[in-house]
């Protein structure tokens, strides 16, 4: 009986919890505590349980790649985005309810007696009462920095830091999140900038380690290296969580790899296998552990990793153990072997991912060194579909894969016709047994693919018998399948070198050998008819029509004995015997050797190699048709050699040989040298000045300019818009057939020049029947899509603008397209409005008209209430900075329609200044508008509304806790007890 009666104070306590303390209108210590009570054992709860929810999901599901610097945080993996929506998606929900229901805006009953002391002062500057709502706000940012919405997060963040900027701890942290969220985005002048900022205002010691965490990710990630190892090691020790350790601790060694720490790097990986991680992290840093041990230790390493080879558990990461043991003999300076066995991992690896691609990458850069550019090509061309785009080496791999493609068409061409008329060349008797030898080796390799296919085939019976013994398939049906070619390689079809070259041995035995290009069926390779209408030329297209190396249709053999490669008629059918088949041989040889060496001389840049392939063609083919230009280009070549004895050789054959070549004329010009050595600068300055001109209307100074710049830049970079700013003179002299002829030569001339899309479709649209108009860039806010000042657009009149103020409008900042960042612009202006609009939400798209760039802001009720937020939005300095040269536009739906179909931007300003500008400011209270928050009630309102509500309430007294935890202190040091003590579902049926 005794012990019931100790309850009873505690139910009269919650029973006038309940009857005082569920309204956020009232600010008193009882109500404070009410509200953070319910705020953190029921809606935050549930919301952190579930943001803890995915956070594990993450943890378990991330894949890093190991042979990069891993990222600090998991989310930081692009395929790991994602992970843990549902769960982040509802921690998000719990919050924004959480602030919903439990904000406490109003200002508590002043008391007179403090109104000097600091503390209290800063306590009735707050913007939020509620002492744990604070957690709710950064649950939020957390879970939508989790989710890969790192933009979403820096703006709740930075909206947290202004709401509490009178509680440095929770500002600081905020600030401090809102810097990582910046460095994720790769913003770092951003990042640097707010962490510099936190730093500066006296770092509250509670943040020292989240301080120390976010800069040691900023520097990671910026690739600073050797300031970031310490911080990171400092951050290592402070992590909690296991698994994060674990990677920090292989990214930490690393760091120290990279920067030559090698002693430290080899500890840091010891202590993330000690942490017990994940056998593949584990792994991993044991193979990271032998690229940085002693070189005394390197044979014992070496022996370790051989017996890790045969482990069962290690099958799937062959790969990464034969790529560590090749670094080892790379260090040891042993290319062979290290070739063997970066060459062993690409054979064994099982994922084909980007694992294998780093070893073939490592092998192709070998190789290049080597110049055994075949070699390398095989390994660029299958590493380039392994390697993320996002790698740092991709750009590099695709370049120089590019040129190996080109480069390896032409050397093999060259290589395949020298072995075909070496052969030719034979005696009959040493022929016959070249092409006997070759027909063993085709023989030995069909036989081991039939048995490869024979042996997949007892494979797939076996797992189909097995399958049915288990029940997988009770009703013995059997599922039809697509044929495919077995070669015992069961990777995808361009993973699989054997079947991609039997596709480039058809491919060539069809069309012959062609350049990688776009288009490379069509002759001509233009949207546009040359002569007259439209249309492609398809004449290459036939497909019953073989063609040679050359693209020159050939008689085909119908003799079986001819196409069997196990015949030596084969062979020898091949062979080029008669005049015409050398001629012809020859001629790919040239070809071949004329393009090598270009590729040599200006993408390689092996000026020996490229004196050897144009050396050939001199002295073996001197009639070939482009000697000239191979004179040229060895004089150049030699030049940059640094040769000029031999360049002047070069220089002085070709003015002597060929008088009449635009190579000769160019060197013979007494100004060559001092225009080779500034010509760029000369052209670029001509150029500059022929557009002003053009801008200007002085198409006198226009056709001047051409004129000097086809003398002395006749192969200049800007060749292709000097001739279109030319045609665009001859257009305004009203000259359209010399001005549809100069852009026609634009286009079949100058393909891949950036001017020629525009050419091309101003002659398109001609031969379509559009008239052509006067020749005027103009500002793009002058561009129209059509030409209405005939007044009719297809025979209808064109509609007007509205003068309606009472409709749907949008706020629009314009720019010229591609000259601004949109997503920092979109964060600006989402940021500025999540500050300052609590109340209404704004959609914000974005438009493109003419070149015009268009944000989208909307939309609003009216003329005045858009006018409203124009005129709040450059009132405030630091916006009216950040959006400095963007055209600000006030204008209707309607309107906005008529605009980007019809009108120009210049058009709609002027019907602006003519029928709104005169309007008087309006006048609105700006209720849909207004942030509740920078709008509260004065002073003394406030000070009646609370006495008011002291009247009102008699219970007041029973929670007077003057000085306890809940006056102006910061109440977020209270102690509500643990944290796993409740668990109150809010769905209704809440005891609250």
């Amino acid at each position: 009986m005794e012990r019931k009666r100790q309850y009873i104070p505690l139910s009269v306590l919650l029973s006038v919890l309940v009857l005082i303390g569920c309204s956020t209108k009232k600010n008193t210590s009882g109500t404070r505590f009410f509200q953070a009570f319910t705020t953190r054992f029921n809606v935050y709860y549930n919301g952190n349980e579930a943001y803890k929810e995915g956070c594990l999901e993450i943890d378990k599901s991330n894949k890093d790649n190991y042979l990069e610097i891993i990222p600090y945080y998991p989310i930081g993996n692009k395929k790991t985005a994602g992970t843990g929506q549902s769960n982040f998606d509802r921690a998000i929900e719990k919050s924004q309810k959480a602030i919903k229901l439990h904000s406490i805006k109003t200002k508590p009953k002043k008391k007179p007696e403090k109104s000097r002391d600091p503390k209290y002062k800063a306590w009735m500057a707050r913007k939020e009462y509620n002492p744990f709502l604070y957690n709710a706000w950064m649950l939020m940012g957390k879970a939508q920095f989790q989710k890969g919405e790192f933009l979403e997060a820096a703006s709740t963040f930075s909206y947290v830091s202004r709401l509490y900027s009178t509680q440095p701890e929770i500002a600081a942290e905020a600030r401090i999140r809102m810097a990582e969220c910046y460095t994720m985005l790769d913003w770092f002048y951003e990042a640097e900038d707010a962490l510099d900022k936190v730093n500066n205002d006296s770092l509250p010691s509670s943040q020292n380690n989240r301080f120390t965490v976010a800069t040691a990710n900023l520097l990671v990630r910026q690739g600073k290296y050797e300031e970031a190892e310490p911080l990171l090691r400092k951050a290592v020790k402070k992590e909690k969580n296991k698994a994060q350790k674990a990677r920090l601790y292989y990214l930490l060694g690393q760091v120290q790899q990279h920067i030559g720490q090698n002693g430290s790097a080899y500890a840091s990986y010891g202590k993330c296998i000690s942490k017990n991680p994940k056998y593949e992290l584990a792994l991993n840093a044991r193979i990271r552990q032998t690229e940085v041990v002693p070189q005394s230790k390197i044979p014992s390493v070496t022996k370790k990793l051989k017996r890790m080879v045969g482990m069962a558990k290690n099958q799937e990461f062959l790969d990464q153990i034969y790529y560590a043991i090749g670094n080892i003999y790379m260090a040891k300076n042993d290319t062979a072997e290290a070739l063997k066995n970066y060459g062993l991992g690409a054979e064994k690896s099982e994922r084909n991912g980007t694992e294998k691609g780093v070893i073939l990458l490592t092998m192709g850069d070998i190789h290049w060194q080597q110049k055994e550019y075949a070699k390398a090509q095989e390994e660029y061309k299958e590493a380039l579909g392994l390697i993320d785009q996002t790698d740092r080496r991709y750009a590099q791999l695709n370049k120089r894969s590019l040129i190996l493609d080109e480069f390896v068409t032409y050397s093999e061409d060259v290589h395949m016709q020298d072995s075909l008329q070496h052969l030719a060349s034979l005696p009959e008797a040493e022929k016959m047994a070249v092409i006997n030898k070759i027909i063993e080796e085709v023989k030995r390799q069909e036989e081991e693919q039939r048995k490869e296919e024979e042996r997949q085939k007892l494979m797939q019976q076996r797992e189909e018998n097995i399958g049915e013994f288990s029940g997988m398939n009770p009703n013995n049906q059997n599922s039809s399948t697509t044929p495919t070619i077995n070669n015992g390689d069961k990777s995808w079809y361009f993973y699989n070198p054997q079947l991609v070259s039997q596709g480039k041995t058809e491919f060539q035995r069809k069309w012959g050998r062609r350049k990688l290009e776009d288009n490379w069926r069509r002759s001509n390779k233009t949207v546009i008819d040359m002569d007259e209408g439209l249309g492609y030329d398809y004449s290459e297209d036939s497909d019953s029509i073989p063609l040679d190396s050359l693209g020159n249709p050939i008689e085909m053999v119908p003799d079986s004995a001819v196409t069997d490669n196990k015949s030596p008629e084969y062979y020898l059918a091949q062979l080029p015997v008669t005049p015409e088949q050398i001629a012809e041989s020859n001629a790919i040889i040239k070809d071949g050797l004329f393009n090598m060496g270009m590729i040599y001389k200006d993408k390689l840049e092996d000026y020996q190699l490229a004196d050897e392939a144009f050396g050939r063609l001199d002295k073996q083919y001197p009639d070939f048709e482009k000697m000239d230009e191979v004179l040229y280009n060895l004089y150049l070549m030699y030049s940059l050699w640094d040769k000029p004895g031999e360049a002047a050789v070069y220089r002085t054959r070709l003015i002597d040989t060929y008088p009449e070549s635009k190579y000769a004329i160019t060197l013979a010009d007494p100004d060559f040298e001092y225009n080779a050595r500034y010509g760029k600068h000369l052209e670029d300055s001509l150029y500059a000045e022929t557009y002003n001109a053009f801008k200007d209307g002085d198409m006198a100074r226009v056709k001047g300019n051409y004129e000097v710049s086809s003398t002395k830049f006749a192969m200049g970079q800007h060749r292709a818009k000097f001739m279109y700013l030319y045609a665009m003179a001859m257009l305004f002299d009203g000259k359209q057939d010399e001005f549809i002829d100069l852009m026609k030569k634009i286009v079949s001339t100058y393909p891949e020049n950036e001017i020629t899309d525009i050419a091309q479709n101003i002659v398109k649209g001609w031969q379509e029947g559009k008239l052509l108009q006067s020749a005027s860039l103009g500002s793009i806010w002058q561009r129209r899509k059509v030409d209405w000042e005939s007044g009719a657009v297809d025979g209808d009149s064109i509609p007007s603008f509205s003068e309606e103020r009472n409709t749907r409008f949008y706020f629009v900042l314009a720019y010229e397209k591609g000259k601004l960042d949109e997503n920092r612009l979109l964060y600006t202006m989402a940021t500025y409005n999540f500050s300052n609009f609590m109340v209404k939400n704004f959609d914000i798209t974005f438009m493109e008209s003419n070149g015009v760039g268009m944000m989208r802001l909307g939309d609003f009720l009216n003329f005045d209430e858009t006018y409203y937020y124009l005129e709040r939005l450059y009132k405030d300095k630091d916006m009216t900075r950040l959006i400095e040269g963007l055209k600000p536009i006030i204008i209707s739906e309607s309107n906005l329609e008529l605009l980007t179909k019809y009108y120009s931007v210049e058009d709609y300003e002027n019907f602006y200044m003519e029928y709104f500008a005169a309007i008087p400011e309006p006048e609105i209270e700006g209720e849909t508008l207004d942030d509740p928050l920078q709008n509260l009630p004065d002073e003394e309102e406030e000070q009646q509304k609370a006495n008011a509500e002291e009247e009102e309430n008699p219970y007041d007294d029973l929670f007077n806790f003057d000085d306890g935890g809940f006056d102006y202190e910061d109440d977020s040091s209270f102690d509500y007890g643990g944290e796993d003590n409740f668990e109150y579902e809010d769905e209704g049926n809440s005891i609250f």
